[in-house]
C-alpha cells in the first residue's frame, strides 16, 4: 500500500469511498457526515480545487483506493494559529482497519517535514466513538466549533521528533 498525493482521475473513487464510508456510518447508527450532507457541501468540484492546492492524499492498495485526507495549511475553525497542519475528510474502507492510524501517522511525519509540531482535526461532537479514538490516539480536546449544521470538537496532538 502507498500514501500519495492525489491526481484528478482519483477523485471518482474517492467519492466512492467517502459514500460507502457514509452507507457504514448510517449503518451503524453514528452520526458524523451522514447526518450533515457532506457530499452536497464537498461535491467533485471541491475535491479538484483540493487536488489543485496538492494537499489531497490517497491510500492506494493494489490499484483500489482504499483512504482519503486533506492535509491544510490552516483552518477558520480554528481560533488560533499553530505551526500545524489540519487533518479534514479523513476516511478509509471499512475493510481495512487500522488504516486510519496509518494515515494519522503519515500526517504526523507530513507535518513535521513541514516545521509543523501541532496535528490538528475535529469531530463531531456527538460521535462519542470517534472522539473516543481520537483521544486513544492522543489527541486532546482543544475546543468546540459550529460551521452550519455541524457542531465538532477541535482535537489535536503536539508533535515531536522520533513520534
Amino acid at each position: 500500500m502507498v500514501i500519495r498525493k492525489a491526481t484528478v482521475k482519483d477523485i471518482p473513487d474517492i467519492l466512492d469511498l467517502l459514500k460507502l464510508r457514509i452507507q457504514w456510518m448510517d449503518d451503524m447508527g453514528l452520526y458524523q457526515w451522514n447526518k450533515t450532507d457532506y457530499l452536497g457541501v464537498y461535491p467533485h468540484s471541491y475535491f479538484e480545487f483540493r487536488v489543485e492546492q496538492d494537499d489531497l492524499y490517497v491510500a492506494v492498495d493494489y490499484g483500489q483506493t482504499v483512504g482519503v485526507m486533506a492535509l491544510l495549511r490552516d483552518d477558520p475553525r480554528w481560533p488560533t494559529p499553530a505551526k500545524a497542519l489540519y487533518v479534514h475528510h479523513l476516511a478509509t474502507h471499512p475493510d481495512y482497519r487500522g488504516l486510519g492510524v496509518t494515515m494519522l501517522s503519515f500526517a504526523e511525519q507530513e507535518t513535521l517535514q513541514m516545521g509543523g509540531n501541532v496535528l490538528r482535526l475535529d469531530c463531531q461532537t456527538v460521535n462519542l466513538a470517534l472522539n473516543r479514538y481520537y483521544e486513544n490516539l492522543g489527541y486532546v480536546h482543544a475546543g468546540t466549533c459550529v460551521d452550519g449544521a455541524y457542531e465538532g470538537n477541535l482535537m489535536e496532538k503536539h508533535l515531536s521528533e522520533g513520534e
